[in-house]
């Protein structure tokens, strides 16, 4: 092997070396992305599962099947609270429900994080079932 070939073969191996290096940390950068994301995904999940348990535990609709609005209030606001998450919440006014919105501040994030979820006092089981004439 001649001199030149030794030189052109070393810098190919040089460069072939430096780019599946760069190749295999996008790829672990694009892991950890990846792992992150979804741990953000799992706590919205887990607030807005909370926050229905929540509901669904307390005595919050009056015998109309409407939500006690300061009930409900008091025990969204009862909830623990996370530094990296915001929770909202309004009452529809054109129906019986409420909206629960739950945001993630962390602003790392690439995509902003917000779920939302419509949440009914029938849905919770609230309401007294309706005796069918059918029988």
């Amino acid at each position: 092997m001649t001199f030149t070939e030794v030189v052109v073969s070393a810098v190919i191996l040089g460069i072939s070396s430096q780019v599946s290096l760069q190749g295999w940390s996008r790829t672990s950068q694009a892991a950890a992305a990846s792992a992150r994301t979804d741990q953000q995904v799992r706590l919205l999940e887990q607030r807005l599962l909370a926050s229905r348990r929540a509901l669904a535990s307390a005595p919050l609709a009056a015998a109309d099947c409407r939500w006690d609005r300061d009930a409900v209030a008091g025990v969204l606001e009862g909830l623990p609270k996370d530094a990296h998450l915001e929770t909202s919440w309004r009452f529809e006014p054109s129906a019986d429900g409420l909206w629960l919105a739950v945001e993630l501040k962390d602003s790392d994030a690439a995509i902003p994080f917000k779920r939302g979820q419509l949440v009914t006092p029938a849905g919770l089981g609230h309401c007294p079932r309706e005796s069918s004439d059918a029988q």
